[in-house]
């Protein structure tokens, strides 16, 4: 059967008392889901306002490309990794729905800090709050998701709530593009916005959106879990060695996932500087433009990886998934290659293009590795999975080009060639990554 053809472990779904546990109805599962993906277009609208606010914030603040690189980037991966396991854990033996609660207060009050920053410093623990609350989504989300819907039936709730991820990714600047425009002309003077730079009011106003979003997340319920009580309480370390046994197939799948948000961000974090420098393009234009591209494609891309995901393993399993996200991302990463000869419109358009097939190859590659693992260890599986997406990804992508403009590692004159620099090897790497972990022998 295809299911035997994962390599994870068959956990039965019960109860501590040995019975087997109940699904939840279909309605109480999507409403769960559709409020997850509510709570994701927030987490990522706040994560990358700031691609939108690169030069209003360097102007203001003073500082450098690499500096802003650093604070919307690498402090952010840094903090995000290292509160990633510890939510993933607490995510596998925890109240996930009030554990989420905290993590919204938590980045919403950091996006509100980042808005009041006075220099480098209290940009830099300001967007720490948000990475330490931001880290807390994914496991618990995910973790739930499998605790609501049968194995056959998982690809696409799970792909909803990660389009919430790509929604937020193009309403970062759709939502971000409107409110700077307003905040520009004066449209919150009576709100007591005139006292503040425009930039200012747009990051504290998004990271308030955060707090109406606690009232949704009070409407669902903690599922049951699916393994016994027994089994999801096995102490931490037996989980991990269970993991460990399988790291030849995991770890090409954890750095092919990074290297695919590493070219994500490295986009959606430098192309709005990129067309407001070498187009001249209005953040307005920006906004409505590139935003809705990134919102399109991303959705797209996303649900259309959930359906995938699921046919691919009726048909051949997760051997035939990996196989199709190596081809997804060996095509998308050469295509990156003309951004620098493109114009404004193919710029967008080839942007476009990577993050549709970016996302369905995410989809693949997390519904595989979530197949691998046992059942008690999903949380923590994500929470790896976040750790590389966010350490290399964002960490890497978002301060890449702008480390190659400012000559931090080497300088590149124009800032295409820098990104294209960045993203192209990227690409390539998480094919060849793919490919190896499908070569592996399933029992490792």
């Amino acid at each position: 059967m295809a299911a035997d053809q994962s390599g994870a472990g068959v956990h039965p779904a019960q109860g501590g008392s040995g019975a087997a546990v109940p699904w939840p109805s279909s309605p109480r599962g999507w409403l769960t889901v559709v409020i997850f993906f509510v709570t994701a277009i927030l987490s990522y609208t706040d994560r990358l306002i700031f691609s939108l606010l690169v030069d209003p914030v360097r102007n203001s603040l003073g500082i450098s490309d690499f500096q802003v690189g650093l604070a919307q980037g690498t402090s952010f991966a840094i903090i995000y990794a290292l509160a990633g396991l510890p939510a993933g854990r607490l995510a596998d033996i925890t109240n996930r729905r009030n554990l989420l609660l905290i993590g919204i207060i938590i980045w919403s009050t950091g996006t509100v800090l980042c808005g009041l920053a006075t220099g480098m410093a209290s940009l830099i623990v300001a967007r720490i709050f948000v990475a330490a609350g931001e880290a807390i989504l994914a496991p618990t989300a995910i973790s739930m998701i499998s605790d609501l819907f049968p194995q056959e039936r998982r690809g696409r709730p799970m792909a909803v709530f990660l389009s919430g991820m790509n929604v937020g990714s193009g309403l970062a600047i759709v939502i971000g593009g409107g409110v700077l425009t307003l905040a520009q002309s004066g449209a919150f003077n009576s709100l007591g916005g005139g006292h503040f730079a425009p930039w200012r009011t747009t990051l504290v106003l998004i990271g308030l959106l955060g707090f109406p979003v606690l009232a949704l997340l009070l409407l669902i319920r903690e599922p049951q879990r699916r393994a016994g009580q027994s089994q999801w309480k096995r102490p931490f370390r037996v989980v991990l060695n269970e993991m460990w046994g399988r790291w030849r197939r995991l770890l090409p799948i954890f750095v092919a996932l990074a290297a695919l948000a590493a070219v994500d961000f490295a986009l959606i974090s430098w192309m709005p500087t990129l067309l407001l420098r070498e187009f001249s393009s209005s953040a307005w234009e920006i906004s409505n433009g590139f935003g809705l591209v990134v919102l399109i494609c991303g959705f797209l891309g996303t649900v259309v990886g959930g359906f995938a995901a699921d046919r691919l393993f009726i048909r051949g399993g997760n051997a035939l998934r990996l196989r199709f996200a190596a081809v997804l991302g060996l095509s998308g990463g050469l295509s990156l290659i003309l951004l620098t000869t493109a114009t404004a419109g193919y710029v967008v358009a080839l942007s476009g293009f990577w993050l549709f097939v970016s996302a369905v190859a995410t989809i693949c590659g997390i519904a595989t590795a979530q197949d691998i693992v046992p059942d008690d260890a999903r949380g923590l599986c994500i929470s790896f999975i976040s750790m590389g997406n966010i350490s290399l990804g964002l960490g890497v992508g978002a301060s890449l080009p702008g480390a190659l403009t400012s000559g931090v590692i080497v300088r590149i004159s124009g800032l295409s060639w820098a990104i294209a620099a960045a993203v192209v090897p990227l690409a390539l790497m998480a094919a060849l990554l793919f490919g190896a972990s499908n070569r592996t022998p399933q029992g490792h």
